[in-house]
C-alpha cells in the first residue's frame, strides 16, 4: 500500500476536465508523510468510457516523480489523448502510481482544416482556365465538407504600399515577424471575379485528400501584376495567387550582312 496522498483531492471527489482533446491538462500535489521518499511512475486513464461505450483513446504518461521524506512534490502534465476523439462525455478513472481517482472528462468540438500548398499558384501564361489541385486535411475530431464550387472575388494586388521597404530581410527576422504577427498583408483592390469548381467530398476527422479543382479566371489579366483568390474553407481559406510567368516572347536578333559592320 502506498504511503502517498494526494493534496486536495479526496478518494470521493471526481476531476472535472473540459476542453479540445490535444490540450487538456491537470495539477497534482503528492504530500508523502512517511520517512522513505516514494517514486510516482506514470499516469494513466483506467476504463474511461463515452456515452456510447467507446474507450477513450490514449497514452500513459511517464512522471518519475520522487516525492521526498515527509515532503511534497508537484506536477502539470498533458493528457496525451487522440486528437480525433469524438466530441463529448467521457466517465472513467485516473490512475496516478499506485492511487486511482474517479475523473470526468468533455471533449469539445473542434473544426480544423489544414491546405496545402498554401498559396496554390497558377500561372496565367497556360491560359485562363486550369485544372490545379490541393490538399485537405482535417485535424479537428468532427467530419467535413469540402465543397469550393462557386464565384469569388478577384483582388489586384497594389504593389506600392509603405510597408514594402519593411520587410524582414533574412529567414531570422522573417520568423520572428510571422509569430509575432508582423506579416504584411497584400492590399487589394476588386478586378472581377473567378468561378471554381470542383467534386464535394466529405472527410473525417484525420483524413487527408488530394481534390482536383477547376479554375476560371478572366482572359484579361495584366501580365505584371498578381492576383489574389481567397475560397472560404471553415475558418481557413484557398488561397490561390494567378501571376503571368511569361510576359513576353524574346525577339530573335536580326544577323548583320557580310561587311556591314554590327
Amino acid at each position: 500500500m502506498t504511503a502517498l496522498e494526494l493534496v486536495d483531492w479526496p478518494a470521493d471527489r471526481t476531476l472535472a476536465l473540459s476542453g479540445e482533446a490535444r490540450s487538456l491538462r491537470i495539477a497534482f500535489e503528492f504530500r508523502n508523510p512517511s520517512d522513505r521518499p516514494v517514486r510516482i511512475g506514470e499516469l494513466s486513464l483506467t476504463d474511461v468510457r463515452g456515452a456510447g461505450g467507446e474507450h477513450l483513446r490514449h497514452q500513459p504518461i511517464p512522471l518519475g516523480l520522487i516525492a521526498p521524506a515527509k515532503g511534497t512534490t508537484r506536477a502539470r502534465v498533458r493528457l496525451r489523448l487522440d486528437p480525433a476523439t469524438p466530441p463529448g462525455p467521457y466517465r472513467g478513472e485516473i490512475r496516478l502510481g499506485d492511487l486511482s481517482r474517479a475523473v470526468a472528462i468533455e471533449i469539445v468540438e473542434r473544426t480544423e482544416v489544414v491546405i496545402r500548398p498554401s498559396p496554390l499558384v497558377m500561372d496565367a501564361a497556360l491560359g485562363s482556365k486550369q485544372a490545379l489541385a490541393a490538399i485537405f486535411e482535417n485535424r479537428g475530431n468532427v467530419p467535413i465538407t469540402i465543397d469550393l464550387t462557386g464565384r469569388y472575388p478577384l483582388g489586384l494586388e497594389i504593389p506600392l504600399t509603405p510597408d514594402r521597404l519593411e520587410r524582414p530581410v533574412d529567414g531570422v527576422e522573417a520568423l520572428g515577424a510571422l509569430l509575432l504577427g508582423r506579416v504584411d498583408r497584400p492590399l487589394l483592390i476588386e478586378a472581377g471575379q473567378v468561378d471554381i469548381a470542383g467534386r464535394s467530398e466529405r472527410l473525417a476527422p484525420g483524413a487527408v485528400a488530394t481534390m482536383a479543382i477547376d479554375v476560371a479566371a478572366p482572359g484579361d489579366l495584366a501580365a505584371t501584376s498578381r492576383y489574389h483568390v481567397f475560397a472560404p474553407v471553415y475558418a481557413n481559406d484557398l488561397h490561390i495567387v494567378i501571376v503571368t510567368a511569361a510576359k513576353s516572347k524574346p525577339t530573335p536578333r536580326r544577323r548583320a550582312k557580310q561587311g556591314a559592320a554590327e
